[in-house]
């Protein structure tokens, strides 16, 4: 029996893999963990729940952790999957990630599927990107762990339907990640977090990890609508539902103007013809 040892670069971790070909080497996974990301690296929780602002690192954290489970699970034939609301989508922002994350352990016997969007790893065990708009593609398959990034754009029957039921004989863990979009299924997953001892919970506002320039922040600011701001920036849930209750009351109150112009001309044409008559 073979192993190999995982060592993240800034963290002082070893994972030993099992059952590895003979001529397995040591896998480094070259990943430097922005400091904000470290609770959820060393989480214990099964769930997880991450409302981050934009540019924030969460999908290459996300990535990153599925590689560690891939390389760390002691389990047969282990399957971990990455979704996004669109499978184009789920290409273009993670898959250039997890190759490279799993170019490193291509001389332990790990090999990279283009076409499918797969890595598999010489223990056996797998990580696939999924698109939510095709769902229906993981009914059939268990899984010991998923990332459904930005989850407020997925429909909201995907999770309880289709990847709920495909944790629970592996009892396979789960964790959501996104950007606010009012108060959606996202939003009832951050409430669940922030109560559920089973849930990981973090807030990441740019105003608070200072990973984006205070510059740019600025010039954001003046680019966006202070709503807009909020939501993509400030991590905030309530922000695109004050901008359509405000919306609402422009609407009516230009409802009301026009009404009362109408009134005021109907009157303005009744009384040219009083006088005319």
């Amino acid at each position: 029996m073979h192993s190999t040892v995982i060592m993240y670069q800034n963290r002082r971790e070893a994972l030993i893999m099992k059952n590895l070909k003979p001529e397995s080497a040591e896998i480094t996974i070259a990943y430097r963990a922005r400091p904000q990301f470290l609770p959820f690296h060393a989480r214990a929780e099964r769930f997880a729940c991450i409302v981050t602002h934009r540019r924030a690192g969460k999908t290459v954290a996300c990535i990153q952790d599925l590689h560690r489970a891939a390389l760390s699970c002691d389990r047969i034939r282990p399957r971990f999957a990455y979704m996004s609301p669109f499978l184009k989508q789920a290409k273009s922002i993670a898959w250039d990630y997890l190759r490279a994350a799993a170019a490193a352990g291509r001389e332990a016997g790990a090999s990279i599927h283009e076409s499918e969007l797969r890595v598999d790893y010489p223990s056996g065990a797998q990580v696939r990107l999924f698109g939510a708009d095709n769902a229906d593609a993981l009914r059939g398959l268990y899984l010991d762990g998923i990332v459904l990034d930005e989850h407020a754009d997925m429909d909201p029957r995907v999770w309880p339907e289709v990847i709920r039921p495909a944790l629970a004989d592996r009892g396979g863990w789960a964790v959501f990640i996104g950007t606010p979009k009012g108060r959606n299924s996202f939003f009832e997953m951050w409430r669940r977090a922030q109560s559920d001892a089973a849930w990981f919970a973090l807030m990441l506002k740019a105003s608070e990890t200072k990973l984006i320039p205070e510059q740019e922040l600025n010039v954001a600011r003046r680019d966006l609508s202070e709503e807009q701001y909020a939501q993509e920036f400030e991590c905030c849930f309530d922000a695109a539902v004050i901008g359509a209750y405000y919306g609402k009351l422009m609407n009516q109150q230009r409802s009301k103007t026009a009404s009362a112009m109408c009134r005021t001309s109907r009157a303005c044409r009744s009384g040219q013809h009083g006088i005319s008559e």
